[in-house]
């Protein structure tokens, strides 16, 4: 694929909390040498997600039942 993030091998803080308010992951992740992260979260699950790192954050809620996108490129840093 020729799809690439702008942040390639780059460490980000990632927050994901579910919607009974249970924080799921609140930990640095890395960014691939694609730019992209690898995230795994529970299925059928509503999460808030929050994704910060170079004095710049993105938050976005990520859904994660049958039929929901495996690929999420719209979580912009601002």
């Amino acid at each position: 694929s020729s799809c690439r993030g702008e942040l390639v091998q780059t460490k980000l803080n990632v927050k994901a909390v579910d919607q009974s308010g249970t924080t799921i992951m609140d930990k640095p992740v890395s960014t691939l040498k694609s730019g992209f992260m690898e995230l795994w979260l529970p299925r059928n699950s509503t999460i808030n997600l929050t994704i910060s790192g170079q004095n710049r954050s993105a938050t976005d809620v990520i859904t994660t039942s049958d039929g929901s996108d495996t690929c999420i490129t719209t979580m912009q840093l601002q």
